[in-house]
Order: C-alpha cells, then structure tokens, then sequence
C-alpha cells in the first residue's frame, strides 16, 4: 500500500465488502443440481424403508398365510395392498432425512458457504427441494384420501380370505347408531344388495307404534294392539277416546326394547330408506316391571308377530349401508370426505363419537403436510454446522420424527377424548413444527 494513502478506521474501500445481489430465477444449473443430488438420495431412502416395511408385513402376516395354504398370489397381493398404507408414512420420513442429508452433505463440502456468498440465500438453496416437497404433498394427498381406503379394505379382505379360514366368524357385522338407539347385527354384510337373517335392537315410540301397528283407530290398529300388549290391552280407555287410548298405548310401550329378526332387509337408494322385506317383532319388557335383576329387560312382553314390507326413510333410520362399513374399519383409515358425510349426517352423535370423528378429520387435512414440514425442518437443521457432517444430520432428523410423532400422537388421544379441542388436536402439531422451521429458515436465511 502506498505511503501517502491514508487509511481511516471504518473506512473500506471501493468494491471491498459488498454483499452479492440475491439470485432467486432463473437458477437452472444449481437448481438441476441440487435436484438431482436430493432425488438420489430420497429414491434410496424409499427404497429402503420401503424393503423395510413389506419385511415386517411378511414376518407379522406370512404365517397365517402358510398355515391357511394360501397361494402365493394371494400373498403377493396383499402385500401389494398393504404398501399404499405403509408408503403414506415413509413419504415425510424420507422427505426430511433426504433433506437433511442433501443439504448436510452440501454443507461438509463447504458448497453451501459457496452459493450463499454467490448471493444464493440459504431459502433459495433449497428451491428445488420445496418444490419436489409440494409434488410429494400432493402425492400423500391422494393416498391418504383415494388410495389407501380402498387398499386397506382389500388388504383385509384378502386376509380374511387367504389367511382366515374362520370367515363366518369375521362375516358378523355389528353397528350401533350414533344417535345409541338402534343396533344391528348383520350374519353377512353384503355391501349394494339385500341382506339376509339380520337383527335389529330398537325401541318403541309413537312412530314406530303407528309403522307396526297401524293408524290409531282403525281395526287393524286394534287388533295389532291386542296382539302386543295380551291382558294390558282390557285396561285401555274406552273406544270412544281415540286420542286417549292411542296416548295410553304410547305409556304402555314408549321405551320398551324391541327386536327385529329379519329374513331380508334391502336399502333404497332412490329414495333413501331402508325396506324390511320379511320377519318378526318381539317386545321386552320395561326394567321395574321384572323382580329379578337378572332378568330385567329379558322378559317377552308377547309371542314373535310378522312384518312385511316395512318402510323407514332417513329421519327414522338415518345411517346407510356405507356408514355401516365405514363404521366397522379404523377411523384413521377413513378419508376426509367420508368423515365429514359422517359428522354431516349424524347430528346427534354422542360427544365422544364426534371428537374421535373430528380430530381424525382435521389430522388428515394436516398431515400430507408434514412433507413440506420436513423441508422447513430439514434445511435450517442440517446447515447449522457445516462441519459436522451427515451422520449428525441423519441423527438430528430421527430424533426429531420421534419428536413429532409423540407430539402428534399425544394430542390425538386428547382431541378423540374431548379434553381439549378436536380442531387445535388435529392440526396443532403440524402447523406448530411448520411454524418452528419456517422461523428458523428466516432467521438462517443470511
């Protein structure tokens, strides 16, 4: 430097220090670059965990298969049915250590240092990776709400089929309404036809008193009455008083359990009810009408009577057969749009019922994207120390799945038990980890 140059402290000069101009697009070198180093490792990352589930699939289900002398077919697919299921999970685990180990590798080679001093932010960085992380959202999407319902169902079915050989056990349906009054019990469910030998729990009240006996004061009413209620039936007002007699039989039979043993029962779709073809009726009797404890409620209250060709519409009998099967598979199985027809259609649901239903229906909304959430994660997490490598990296990223699963699954079982609001239960966890890393990528991004 030349002596007569005076250099003032604080001073720097012209050129010296200037922060790079941000780059954001058209960035397609780096961009195919880092794309094509995170596909690598993401494709192996599936790969792996994908050997890894069908691995235990076949070691938790292969032996009921061998011992049913199931066809390899069979076996094959179901194993094929069951890895939509299993892929729905891997898809944001592989996300986030695909992301940690890109960026972390890019890191260690100080390559990371060289694209921000370039002026590539450390958001822009991972341009690429958001976007392949918004393509695997929607991917989750639709196995979450189109493809694995339909899998699991099948996956089920071919083991009832293949590895069960006790299907007339498994082929006894049980539903009970959501509003509690009725309980069905189906010998075989058959889902779009008429179902055979099928039993009905209800009870009496005034509109089930005039579909099965009849209009008050017409003979048939009377002589149905007759039938039902045997020596009660002198102790009626006199004929004379329709609305008094026909109040009276509502006292004598609101409430009782009534039974329907049905030889077929077929739903109309067209005009949405249900249609008891052919069977009997039989009536209870009331708890404080029976001295023993044992026997309250056991107690015939009159001899089985036909029914034929019974109609009961939607305000009567509300759930459908497709509310039936969806009842009896796992909730967390279910879509979105199932859910909500569900909740939709049952306004009376008991309280526990519709927070099970409602917190399972807003963690599926967030969970496809917990594969965005892993990019928010992953890049902040694996440059934070440039110079320690991707083992740290991939350690980091597991203990923070286990983080988030326990999280998630803790306020699941306090949203499907009501202690706290299924809504905050089932979207929380996501948003709260989305949140976290999109602040600690804003923070880094210099």
């Amino acid at each position: 430097m030349p002596d007569d140059m005076e250099v003032k402290p604080g001073i720097i000069g012209p050129g010296e220090g200037k922060r790079p101009p941000r780059r954001w697009f058209p960035l397609w070198v780096l961009d195919g670059y880092i794309l094509r180093e995170f596909l690598i490792k993401y494709a192996i990352l599936l790969l792996v965990f994908v050997i890894l589930f069908v691995l235990n699939d076949v070691y938790r289900d292969i032996g009921a298969f061998l011992e049913a002398k199931a066809s390899w077919r069979v076996i094959v697919s179901y194993l094929l049915y069951r890895l939509p299921g299993n892929i729905r999970f891997i898809l944001p685990i592989s996300m986030l250590l695909g992301c940690m180990w890109t960026m972390a590798t890019f890191g260690k080679n100080q390559e990371v240092t060289a694209m921000r001093a370039s002026g590539v932010s450390l958001f822009r960085c991972g341009g690429a990776i958001f976007a392949v992380g918004l393509c695997v959202t929607a991917v989750n999407v639709y196995f979450n709400e189109v493809l694995v319902p339909w899998t699991s169902v099948e996956a089920d079915r071919l083991f009832d089929l293949g590895a069960d050989k006790r299907r007339f056990a498994k082929s006894l349906l049980t539903y009970k309404s959501d509003d509690g009054r009725r309980r069905w019990l189906f010998q075989l469910f058959v889902s779009g036809e008429r179902q055979k030998n099928v039993t009905l729990r209800t009870e009496w009240d005034d509109r089930m008193i005039v579909r099965l006996l009849g209009e008050p004061g017409t003979p048939e009413f009377e002589a149905a009455v007759k039938n039902v209620l045997g020596p009660r039936f002198a102790k009626l007002p006199e004929l004379g008083d329709g609305d008094a007699r026909f109040r009276a039989v509502s006292r004598l039979l609101a409430g009782r359990k009534l039974d329907f043993n049905l030889e077929e029962v077929r739903y109309d779709d067209r005009a949405r009810e249900w249609v008891f073809v052919s069977g009997t009726f039989v009536s209870y009797d009331r708890m404080e009408e029976t001295m023993f404890q044992a026997s309250q409620g056991t107690m015939v209250l009159h001899p089985d009577l036909p029914v034929r060709d019974l109609h009961f519409p939607a305000d009567e009998i509300g759930e459908r057969p497709e509310d039936i099967l969806n009842a009896v598979q796992e909730k967390d199985n279910l879509s979105t749009p199932v859910i909500w027809r569900i909740l939709r259609r049952n306004p009376n649901m008991p309280e526990r019922a519709r927070c099970i239903y409602e917190t399972v229906f807003f963690y599926r909304i967030a969970f496809p994207w917990s594969c965005f959430l892993a990019v928010f994660l992953g890049i902040p997490l694996a440059t934070k120390n440039e110079r320690t490598g991707s083992m740290l990296a991939i350690i980091s990223a597991i203990g923070l799945i286990v983080v988030y699963i326990i999280v998630a699954e803790i306020f699941l079982m306090l949203g499907k038990s009501g202690a706290l609001n299924p809504a905050l239960c089932g979207l929380a966890p996501t948003i709260a980890f989305i949140a976290a890393g999109a602040g600690k990528l804003l923070r880094d991004r210099n």
